[in-house]
């Protein structure tokens, strides 16, 4: 039974009502249980003491300092997320000089490690973790809200033996704070915010702790958070040239139209049966309802846009996890379960396809049959199509570790791991009206699909994602102070797609559709029949992309191996491989293509100089192999194929240092330099009919896509930032000021040369990010400014369809405008 967004919007508003009241009752609570403890320290960051926090991570499976891990890794820890406002993906994206990305709004956004950034694949190159439960998805990954969270751990290059199939080229993961017994904390945020030159918002988080008895805590978490917008969607008028028919967006314009609200919590229950045993289960959910385009068109001005119908995005996901850990023997084990299940519903503005198909259609009457439509009267009807889709995506996942005794003269950890997706789609391209009008052939080329009757272009499709592993990785300090690690993962990969996806014409081929029964085409050819000719009376009853699959077995590994010099200064360098599997295509005639793999060649340093400076490095080399690569076939307009395009490689170094110079200050510093280029030719597709890329390429056979050396797009060469933090006492309060730089070179918009000359590089950009605050004993409060000069940086430049077409209607999107707020903050 659907939910209403109000209904939803009430029963978290309910869920954070009980945090509140959980936090307001902690005190009682913990008095009847325990004497109380002192009020803990308001929220302010990590404290002046002139020395170094160390950071203890869990990138190899077992807690360790940052310092001692053999793999290049940052790790962002509550101080540092909390000194940066993060609370979204992109805000501690930002954070990571090794991490790009593409995005078209919250909730929509896919990551990037080095420069591995080609776009195709159904399976996403950066594998996102929510504690130990995997929630990649590709293109829209979920927007995890950061609250109440241990750290953010970034993990560059392959990570296939601990992390598995979409760890590529990275992995992301967000480890939230689990429930503690031994004591009560509680904590409210409330903060009110504005973009400079939009309107204003606020958010309101709340969390809690509260043991419940020496084998039982809960913590839960809440939160509501309402950002305002700050892109136009100013009044506009387009007459079409192929028909005589005026559109005017009267009805959505509108100022600031971009808003987004999201809200969501967690519960996590934490049971110890026995000492060595503990049990917890936990779910987290989350709701989006963001609307309007988050992209700018520059040729109608600053952060302005001519949209005519409605742009909106509703998603809903929600993630229940068992975790178990315990002891057999003197062995540790770990059973970790996730279930995750996600709803999205997406419409969006699709003017300037069907803008292009006008003119078209004006310069050659071949493609007329795209906008000129009657009703049963003779009228003309609105040819401009919109985009409606809605999305369900379900995933289950099973992984056991078992690891060695500590007092064991080496580690090993071995392990196995199950995954089971399932993406299910229903997409339409659609003109209001269609199916109870006609084209120039007499008839109605309505695809009435499972959603909408007046689909033009409809796409059903299920997908199958099965992954299945079986892994080891240990270590062995094999000579004082030297550490040998090796790791391996013997996978096995299974995925497969079947459904529809085109025009009336794909329905009407005999060769490629043929409905569920076996019978060829599914087209009512009766030319007395002139509506409801597609013959579709269920969904996925009609089927033109076969059944395609790809069964992948291999094995990835990795072998380090580190000298620790001194105690407080490691040299290290490692071999590691990765993997992402293969898949099937959508358009009729197309071939499922390979996995594609990624070698990685690692030397590193990380360093502490006495105990205020850190200096952490990386150089590197990346070898891509078979790169998938979506592929456009002559004559479309959006719909493509991926293929097995070819190899590539990155050569890059990335660092990151902390120094405090004295007590007080704090400065930190990260880079990262990739140079992420082609190793061969990628060729184009030359034919409609045979969608198939040739192995070999030429200047001279005039079927280059991408000649070698060509830059991978989406990546700057250069990202950098970095902060300085200054801590003081004022009036007796704990007071601070900060100020942070970040700065990106520009990067290429495709992959294609000539669709790039199109599309154009995206420019270089530096912006300021300030802050400053007090506490008052268990309260603190911070005013901050980011983007202070409003610079308006573009991370990336889109097309509603293929470049070659749409080019002229290519929208920017940006970096997050001037942004500024105040914050209060309560720690118990």
């Amino acid at each position: 039974m659907a939910v209403s967004r109000s209904s939803r919007a009430k029963r978290f508003a309910g869920l954070l009502g009980a945090s509140t009241v959980l936090t307001t009752l902690a005190l009682p609570m913990a008095a009847m249980a325990q004497e109380a403890p002192a009020p803990a320290e308001a929220p302010q960051p990590a404290a002046d003491s002139g020395g170094l926090t160390e950071i203890v991570v869990t990138a190899t499976r077992k807690s360790e300092s940052i310092q001692k891990v053999a793999i290049s890794l940052q790790a962002l820890d509550p101080a540092t997320l909390e000194q940066h406002q993060v609370s979204s993906f992109a805000d501690y994206a930002n954070l990571l000089p090794s991490v790009s990305f593409e995005t078209l709004g919250p909730g929509r956004s896919q990551p990037f490690f080095r420069g591995i950034s080609v776009s195709g694949g159904q399976a996403s190159t950066v594998g996102v973790y929510l504690d130990d439960m995997p929630i990649t998805a590709p293109d829209r990954n979920p927007e995890l809200h950061i609250y109440d969270v241990e750290r953010v751990e970034a993990l560059s290059g392959p990570q296939g033996t601990l992390f598995g199939a979409s760890s590529l080229a990275g992995t992301l993961r967000i480890i939230t704070n689990k429930p503690k017994f031994d004591k009560v904390e509680a904590g409210i945020d409330v903060q009110a915010n504005k973009w400079g030159k939009g309107s204003a918002g606020g958010q309101v988080e709340g969390f809690v702790n509260v043991p419940l008895s020496e084998k039982a805590a809960i913590r839960l978490m809440g939160f509501y958070d309402k950002t305002g917008g700050y892109i136009d969607n100013v009044p506009a008028v387009y007459n079409y040239e192929s028909v005589p028919y005026t559109i005017n967006n009267s009805a959505i314009a509108k100022k600031d139209y971009n808003t987004n609200e999201e809200w969501g919590g967690r519960a996590q229950l934490a049971l110890k049966p026995s000492d060595d045993w503990t049990i917890t289960p936990g779910i987290t959910y989350q709701g989006l309802n963001s609307k309007g385009a988050y992209n700018f068109d520059p040729k109608f001005g600053d952060l302005v846009v001519h949209d005519f119908s409605p742009t909106w995005l509703k998603d809903d996901w929600y993630q229940a996890s068992l975790t178990i850990q315990g002891k057999i023997g003197d062995f540790d084990i770990v059973s970790a379960t996730g279930y995750f299940n996600r709803k999205i519903k997406n419409s969006n503005d699709y003017t300037y396809y069907s803008v292009t198909y006008d003119k078209l259609a004006a310069a050659d009457p071949g493609y007329i049959e795209y906008t000129n439509f009657k009703d049963k009267n003779g009228n003309f009807i609105n040819p401009t199509q919109q985009y409606y889709g809605e999305i369900k995506q379900r995933k289950f996942t099973q992984e056991v570790r078992l690891s060695v005794p500590k007092d064991w003269p080496f580690d090993l950890t071995i392990g196995g791991f199950y995954q089971f997706q399932k993406s299910i789609s229903d997409v339409n391209y659609f003109i209001p009206g269609l199916s109870q009008a006609t084209n120039i052939y007499g008839f109605s080329p309505a695809l009435p699909g499972a959603i909408n009757p007046d689909s033009f272009y409809l796409v059903e499709q299920d997908r199958h994602f099965k992954d299945g592993a079986a892994f080891a990785e240990g270590s062995w300090e094999f000579v004082k102070n030297v550490k040998i690690t090796g790791g391996i993962r013997r996978y096995v990969s299974d995925t497969g797609n079947v459904g529809f996806a085109g025009i009336w014409r794909s329905a009407k081929n005999t060769t490629t559709a043929h409905q569920a029964d076996g019978t060829p085409g599914c087209w009512n050819s009766d030319p007395a029949v002139i509506y409801n000719k597609f013959i579709h009376p269920t969904r996925l009853s009609c089927i033109n992309t076969g059944n395609q699959n790809s069964h992948d077995v291999g094995e990835t590994h990795k072998v380090s191996l580190s000298w620790q010099a001194t105690p407080d200064k490691m040299i290290y360098t490692t071999y590691s491989t990765g993997f992402r599997p293969g898949g099937g295509n959508r358009l009729a005639g197309s071939s499922p293509y390979k996995p594609d793999t990624l070698t990685n060649f690692e030397l590193g340093w990380k360093t502490r100089w006495g105990s205020n400076f850190r200096w952490n490095a990386a150089v590197y080399y990346e070898k891509w192999k078979g790169v998938q690569y979506v592929v456009i076939p002559p004559g479309f307009q959006g719909a493509g194929v991926v293929v097995n395009a070819g190899d590539a490689r990155v050569y890059g170094i990335e660092t990151d240092l902390e120094w405090r110079p004295y007590e007080g200050l704090t400065l930190t510093a990260s880079g990262a330099l990739n140079d992420a280029k082609l190793a061969n030719n990628f060729c184009a597709l030359v034919s409609r009919a045979d969608l198939s890329v040739r192995p070999s390429c030429s200047d001279a056979t005039g079927d280059i896509a991408a000649p070698k050396g060509t830059r991978l797009p989406r990546q700057p060469i250069f990202k950098g930032s970095a902060t300085a933090r200054y801590t003081f006492d004022l009036g007796g309060k704990e007071s601070f000021v900060q100020g942070s730089v970040f700065h990106q070179s520009g990067s290429t918009s495709d992959l294609d040369l000539s669709n790039n000359a199109l599309l154009g590089n995206t420019a270089g950009f530096t912006s300021f990010d300030f802050s400053a605050g007090t506490k008052f004993e268990n309260i603190a409060i911070e005013a901050f400014i980011q983007n202070a000069f409003d610079r308006r940086g573009i991370l990336s430049k889109n097309t509603f369809c293929s470049i070659e077409f749409c080019s002229g209607s290519a929208r920017s999107y940006p970096i997050k405008p001037q942004f500024f707020g105040i914050k209060a903050s309560w720690r118990y």
